[in-house]
């Protein structure tokens, strides 16, 4: 069987966790999905449009994405394959925060975190220019094991993470994550040429 010239992605937002709903900061914590979220994602794959069922389903190793990951339309012949270099952004001492102290405590570092996010990298964290290489990174190496003319794929990501991944499908910089997140899409449907990897990749970390 061929390589695939191109791949139908659907970008995937995992469903909410506890600390979602309470606006803390999440980065690497593994919690499961809430009951909340678990509902609004079943809502969301009932209503998405679905051109057939996923050759391939790419999530991280966390356990809101791999129930996520789960919920998802499956054929006998779907592969799910859980990649540990897909999991969120390394928030390091933010970890848990609740968004509110963080502003209160910080609040010029919070707000250049709000504007200019590739500016910021959590004390002990990750920026979102390394994120978004390590995310890319794990994505392209998957798919390039992928056969067909144009296999159908979904990726599951947490929130920071989706974000990431969705500006670059977007061809946008990363500084607008939290446009991405405002949005209240939980799948997206992209259609990427696989010559396009490395050329966006390029652009999106010069605009970072």
């Amino acid at each position: 069987m061929s390589k695939p010239n191109g791949y139908t992605i659907t970008l995937v937002r995992a469903g909410a966790t506890s600390w979602d709903e309470e606006h803390r900061l999440i980065g690497q914590t593994d919690l499961p999905m809430t009951e909340l979220g678990k509902d609004v994602l079943s809502h969301a794959v009932f209503n998405a449009e679905m051109a057939a069922p996923f050759d391939l389903i790419l999530t991280s190793d966390e356990e809101a994405a791999i129930e996520t990951a789960r919920m998802l339309p499956v054929s006998a012949e779907s592969k799910l394959k859980s990649i540990a270099e897909l999991h969120n952004i390394h928030l390091g001492l933010w970890e848990g925060v609740l968004a509110s102290d963080l502003q209160e405590r910080n609040p010029s570092t919070f707000a250049q975190w709000k504007e200019h996010p590739e500016r910021i990298a959590p004390p002990e964290g990750e920026s979102l220019a390394d994120a978004q290489d390590r995310l890319l990174n794990a994505i392209q190496k998957a798919l390039g094991k992928c056969k067909g003319n144009r296999p159908i794929i979904a990726v599951v990501l947490r929130p920071l993470a989706w974000a990431v991944v969705r500006c670059w499908l977007n061809e946008q910089s990363i500084c607008n994550i939290w446009q991405a997140i405002d949005q209240t899409n939980t799948l997206e449907h992209f259609e990427v040429m696989k010559s396009s990897f490395a050329e966006r990749k390029q652009s999106s970390r010069a605009s970072a």
